[in-house]
């Protein structure tokens, strides 16, 4: 029998390579898709493989339609990804709120009702404070937790929300945090620019990216395959794991993109200013809980973007 997902945020960033991943290993899938437009997904899936998606039109914060439709599928996993990214947060909080922690707590309601036993969902590294909060300016695991943005603290309120469920119903969980995803359809949030770069330069266009120093970055292939190892793995209790990727110094990106389009060297550029966040000390607590995590070296990633967006670029012409 095929595994069964549902996975929201389906056209999202993220999501919409988790769902290229489940379709290409023959999952069935269901997605929540709001609004008609698919064409996010078409970047990276032929016609054949999103016609394979069930595809559920609605809202996250539609908490109805969604125990309704968990009532009438079968659906054994769930991949959360739905969510209004930092900067939207910022200019309405209200929105916010009801998208990233209402939209949370209905998804957790919608499984409980239905007899699914555990969620998987995407924190944040929003949740920690800046670098002066902690000693030598690094975080771990067990790090305490001082979101100083609305998005971190609707993060927060999910992961929490998260053990709530888990202690009052036996509604098991993992939350993923993310630190910088790059990679095609990463077009929106404020660590999102390294990708613009990148298809910037497929335009042999100008582009700054908007911030420098070093940071971890993960290539969104391995992230979405992080989610679904975490959706498949047994697991007991609700707890949210930092997402571990290669860190990387700014002109090391712009170094990659320059390497694989030589003709754009100079193109390129960035604010030598540092993000606020602190550095993570991985101690790989998530891939003690799911096995190894696929980690695909700087280079490799940029080469791999590049040439879908040079495919796309490509077909738009013609």
């Amino acid at each position: 029998m095929k595994e069964q997902f549902f996975v929201t945020g389906a056209t999202g960033c993220i999501g919409s390579w988790v769902v290229k991943n489940l379709i290409e290993t023959g999952c069935e899938v269901h997605a929540l898709v709001r609004g008609g437009n698919l064409d996010k997904l078409k970047l990276i899936m032929s016609d054949a493989e999103i016609s394979k998606v069930h595809i559920l039109r609605g809202d996250i914060s539609d908490g109805d339609l969604l125990e309704a439709y968990f009532g009438k599928n079968r659906i054994r996993h769930i991949i959360h990804l739905a969510a209004m990214q930092l900067p939207l947060c910022r200019a309405n909080p209200r929105l916010g709120a009801r998208v990233n922690v209402e939209g949370t707590v209905n998804i957790f309601e919608a499984a409980k009702k239905n007899g699914i036993h555990d969620v998987v969902y995407s924190s944040s590294t929003a949740v920690y404070g800046k670098a002066g909060d902690y000693e030598s300016g690094c975080f771990d695991h067990n790090s305490p937790l001082i979101p100083t943005s609305h998005y971190g603290v609707f993060k927060q309120a999910n992961e929490w929300d998260a053990k709530v469920y888990y202690h009052d119903a036996g509604l098991s969980s993992i939350g993923i945090r993310p630190f910088v995803v790059y990679g095609p359809l990463r077009d929106q949030g404020m660590t999102s620019t390294p990708t613009l770069a990148m298809k910037s330069a497929v335009e042999l266009k100008q582009y700054e990216i908007t911030y420098g120093g070093k940071f971890e970055f993960q290539y969104v292939d391995d992230t979405a395959k992080a989610f679904i190892k975490a959706a498949l793995c047994e697991h007991e209790g609700a707890d949210a794991y930092n997402l571990g990727g290669e860190t990387v110094d700014m002109k090391d990106v712009v170094k990659a993109i320059e390497d694989v389009l030589p003709r754009t060297k100079g193109l390129i550029s960035y604010i030598n200013t540092p993000l606020p966040f602190p550095q993570h000390a991985n101690e790989r607590e998530l891939e003690k809980l799911i096995g190894p995590v696929c980690t695909t070296p700087l280079s490799e990633g940029v080469k791999k973007s590049i040439e879908i967006f040079d495919k796309a670029i490509k077909y738009t012409q013609n």
